[in-house]
């Protein structure tokens, strides 16, 4: 059972080195002017060994204000990284809950904190069933580690999803009373701007990015795990042009499709940057990318650029704005003047439609929650490591491509769990620009700092054909 203390002072908390949250002086200064009105009305949490494991902007907002305890819930049992990780975002998140929870009225004398039990919390409305199933998941492992705010007719104003998982799992409850009117009040200063998810402190190495990786079709123990940008867009278009249609995909992983449809005689070539050994997340096989890149080198000398270019599943994998950029540069530079280039990628409609679900759906992959900064990434710490995921909505996906295609048509529904886009007509762009992309994506790095340079024959021969098709399209300027 964790350890409620009232006032421990903040000269034992020892800050966590990841915190991926960041507030701007505006919203720090209202943050203190919060603390100063209402007090400290919800507790920091706290590793055993003293390392603060949600509440870093409060302790820094109390320490500005000249005071120097804090509420702390006091873990029980030693947090390992990943949980101190997913109890800092979730710290952060759950104020944004709507379920709908009472707990019984009590006399305007009480004020502060106090313990409820399980019978005594009654749940009107559920909602945001993805956030209840991780606080759940949490406390099943370390105890009951929130708590919540109620004023004294027994409204719950702040972390009603904390109560009701508490009252599901039998959990005792730590309530913070206050009046009618400070409630009133508190909710208008809860509204607020309080910072936004920063993962730009946290070390994320695009190589690690291969956890991301789909198993497509055997999958996992033999189940089904297709890809429905192949299946809705890339196959049709595919039977339709024939075999003299030229193929590549781009960031292909496991190169399950890719390689099925060379099988069937397709001409149908491939790039993955972080081919997996053993097929799952071990190390990673830099030759077998070498070879592709060959394979690519030879295709394009001799027969330049390719009529169709895919794009499955990688943009949710970029991890920054200038990935994302450079992905789409190569693939422009890949696609023929008249050809298709095809992407499916994660919805952020998807992430709304999840978070205020009542009941929590089953999903084959990621069933958990996504923290997102101000350009829609969510961080994810999984093996041991950092890796990302973006999300895009029709207009952002439209936006974000028609920098790199003059024909962009968006498929799909806004909140499925992908959105994808057939785009045409290859915009011309900057040749410095356009090196600069090519000799990041076929050049990458893995660890120990190591790159492979073999990539330079095949930039030649993308540069040189780029040039030639790009002669009579206008050049755009960078972006900024």
């Amino acid at each position: 059972m964790p350890e409620f203390i009232e006032s421990m002072p903040l000269g034992r908390l020892k800050p966590a080195d990841y915190n991926p949250r960041r507030l701007s002086e505006e919203s720090f200064l209202r943050l203190q002017r919060s603390l100063e009105l209402f007090g400290c009305v919800k507790p920091v949490i706290v590793n055993r060994n003293g390392t603060l494991v949600a509440g870093h902007q409060r302790t820094k907002s109390l320490k500005a204000i000249g005071v120097d305890q804090v509420p702390a819930i006091v873990l029980d049992d030693e947090v390992g990284l990943h949980d101190e990780i997913r109890f800092n975002l979730l710290h952060n998140s759950v104020e944004t809950d709507s379920s709908t929870v009472r707990v019984p009225a009590c006399s305007e004398d009480e004020h502060g904190w106090s313990w409820l039990g399980p019978e005594d919390i009654s749940v009107r409305a559920r909602a945001n069933a993805v956030v209840q199933s991780e606080i759940r998941r949490l406390i099943s492992g370390y105890g009951p580690w929130g708590s919540i705010v109620a004023d004294h007719r027994g409204r719950v104003i702040l972390n009603a999803d904390y109560a009701v998982v508490c009252k599901d799992l039998r959990k005792p409850l730590l309530v913070y009373r206050v009046s009618v009117q400070e409630a009133d009040e508190l909710i208008q200063w809860l509204d607020g701007d309080y910072g936004v998810y920063d993962y730009s402190g946290v070390e994320i190495k695009a190589y690690n990015q291969h956890k991301c990786q789909m198993h497509r079709l055997a999958g996992s123990e033999g189940v089904s795990n297709r890809s429905t940008t192949y299946e809705r867009y890339v196959l049709p278009l595919v039977a339709k042009g024939g075999k003299e249609q030229r193929i590549v995909d781009f960031g292909a992983g496991e190169a399950a499709y890719i390689r099925r449809l060379r099988g069937q005689g397709f001409d149908a070539h491939w790039y993955e940057p972080h081919v997996r050994t053993d097929g799952t997340a071990g190390s990673l096989d830099v030759a077998a990318s070498v070879a592709q890149i060959r394979d690519l080198q030879r295709d394009v000398a001799a027969r330049g650029l390719y009529d169709i270019v895919v794009l499955d599943s990688v943009l949710n994998s970029v991890t920054s704005l200038e990935f994302e950029e450079h992905v789409l540069i190569a693939c422009n530079s890949l696609l023929a003047d008249g050809g298709t280039f095809i992407t499916g990628t994660r919805s952020l409609g998807s992430l709304e439609k999840k978070w205020t679900a009542k009941k929590k759906t089953s999903q084959k992959y990621r069933c958990g929650l996504d923290f997102l900064d101000e350009n829609n990434f969510s961080a994810t710490f999984r093996g041991g490591v950092w890796t990302m995921q973006r999300f895009h909505s029709p207009e952002t996906l439209r936006e974000t491509l028609g920098r790199y295609f003059a024909e962009v048509e968006i498929k799909g529904s806004a909140t499925g769990s992908n959105i994808y886009a057939v785009c045409r007509r290859p915009r011309g762009l900057d040749a410095e620009r356009r090196r600069l992309a090519l000799e990041t994506e076929f050049n990458m790095e893995y660890p120990g700092n190591y790159r492979h340079n073999r990539h330079r024959p095949l930039l030649k021969s993308l540069l040189s054909a780029c040039e030639r098709r790009d002669r009579e399209i206008a050049i755009l300027p960078p972006i900024k």
